[in-house]
């Protein structure tokens, strides 16, 4: 009786070359198995064997880059397929791969990793670590571009990829990558991705939601779509909400814009804008101008106690701080303190709203109007304080004119210039009532006394003056009376 070993071995001598095979005519790799462990062949039909080894293999695609580690391995050549498992490590020209196990459908170029996967692409170093990933190489005339895709809520970090003619880095680039964590996501190449469901993105100049994102790096821009949100970080953050949210990078990958359209809020510490669409300008995490429009709605912009409301809206606000506001069509500022019910409010075709910078008690800073004008149809009402009585009544002033320039001081009223055809009306505070509990004819007083001692008798209202109308004229006897028939 012989030996497994001698069995083994008088099976090889009757094989070809150990893994020397040829793939099918759909395959883009021949596998060559270099070493391994343990290991026998099985012969089937059409001159193939089937490969079994385990204890370490190591293997490569004759002609190609592409190298392949696991603890075991089955090989099928008459199908294509490969499986690696344990300690799977696969590198390529493209991408390094490490799983669990991998299932490698070579007519296909599609490698089926499972377990904890992780991949990271040697040109750009974006990496990815998640519970699964279906790898689809690059493989002409297959596809000329590799795809991966993964589901259970990989964890992507996207770095952009060098400019071209350029040399893979040797590490990670300088940019700070993109943190992106889906339900599910899909690369493309070396500057585009995708998330769906509940997606998160990352860096330390904003936190991103939405349920689903795109990146493409190639072209400096991404976009958010499904209940989206940008959140900026740190001390004066921004917060950004709409329908659809797409964001412009410059060639580092900083964020440069951000433009969100469909009932699109943005607000900050000291200011809030509302409007369909509002296009913002960023450096360095910040907001430093926004445009707001819309068809359904006027957009709205609101800083401490001013609203202003217009058909469109210029905000200049460098370092997050508003300091120009233009607004454009059908213009209206209205302000009111928060003390009293007074609202002073100016209306024009165009207005111009400038603010200074001030520090509250907390030493935050903040932006106080201090200069308005409105041009073309102005209108302003405003009140003014009564010099006599500061805490009384105030008076109004209602004036229109072509042009109107109201100076504000610690947001009031310091002085008003009126150009062009002006006129108007000032509604003076009417001035306090007498006190007419302490009149001279105070009936609640006691009466006086008589002269003789004893208390005056009121006089009798009960008393018939001469001409009493209740008594009846006496009859007319002057006149004969008629004589009946």
């Amino acid at each position: 009786m012989r030996s497994p070993l001698v069995v083994l071995a008088l099976g090889l001598a009757a094989a070809p070359a150990f893994g020397q095979q040829p793939g099918t005519a759909g395959s883009t790799c021949n596998v060559q198995i270099d070493t391994s462990g343990p290991s026998f062949l099985h012969q089937v039909p059409g001159g193939y064997y089937q490969t079994f080894a385990w204890g370490g293999v190591w293997a490569h695609c004759a002609g190609q880059p592409t190298t392949m580690y696991s603890d075991s391995v089955a090989w099928y050549p008459e199908r294509d397929l490969l499986y690696l498992v344990g300690h799977v490590r696969f590198r390529d020209s493209v991408s390094v791969l490490n799983a669990d196990s991998v299932t490698y459908l070579l007519r296909q170029e599609r490698l089926i990793a499972k377990g904890r996967v992780y991949t990271q692409n040697l040109r750009t170093h974006s990496d990815l670590r998640g519970p699964n990933l279906d790898y689809l190489r690059a493989a002409p005339p297959l596809r000329d571009t590799v795809e991966t895709y993964a589901t259970s809520r990989p964890t992507m970090h996207f770095y952009a990829s060098r400019r071209a003619g350029a040399p893979p880095p040797a590490a990670p680039t300088d940019t700070e990558p993109f943190v992106v964590v889906a339900d599910r996501t899909r690369m493309r190449g070396n500057d585009r991705m995708w998330g769906g469901g509940h997606v998160t993105v990352d860096r330390s100049d904003l936190a991103a939601r939405g349920d689903s994102a795109q990146l493409d790096l190639g072209k400096n821009r991404g976009a958010l779509i499904g209940s989206p949100q940008i959140d900026g970080t740190g001390k004066d953050a921004y917060h950004l909400v709409g329908h659809y949210i797409s964001f412009r990078l410059n060639d580092e990958h900083e964020i440069r814009g951000v433009l969100a359209s469909g009932d699109a809020v943005a607000r900050g510490p000291d200011w809030r804008l509302d409007a369909d669409t509002l296009d913002m300008t960023l450096d360095s995490g910040k907001v430093q101008q926004a445009k707001a429009w819309g068809r359904t709605r006027r957009p709205t912009a609101v800083s401490g106690i001013h609203t202003i409301v217009a058909d469109s809206l210029d905000i200049h606000m460098p370092g997050q701080i508003v300091r120009l506001v233009w607004g454009y069509g059908r213009t209206r500022t209205a302000s009111r303190d928060s003390l009293s019910s007074d609202e002073d409010w100016m209306t024009g075709d165009t207005m111009r709203a400038d603010f200074a910078v001030k520090q509250d008690s907390a030493e935050r800073r903040k932006s106080e109007l201090e200069h308005l004008t409105s041009f073309g149809s102005a209108r302003a009402l405003y009140h003014v304080e009564n010099d006599e009585n500061p805490h009384g009544p105030k008076g109004i002033n209602y004036a229109r004119a072509k042009r109107i320039d109201i100076a504000m001081d610690s947001s009031k009223v310091r002085t008003v210039d009126f150009v062009g055809l002006a006129d108007g009306v000032y509604l003076e505070p009417l001035p306090p009532r007498a006190d007419t509990t302490r009149a001279a004819g105070d009936s609640t007083r006691p009466a006086p006394a008589d002269t003789a001692g004893g208390a005056r008798v009121p006089a009798d209202s009960t008393r018939r003056t001469a001409a009493d109308s209740t008594r009846r004229a006496p009859a007319d006897t002057s006149r004969p009376r008629p004589r009946r028939p």
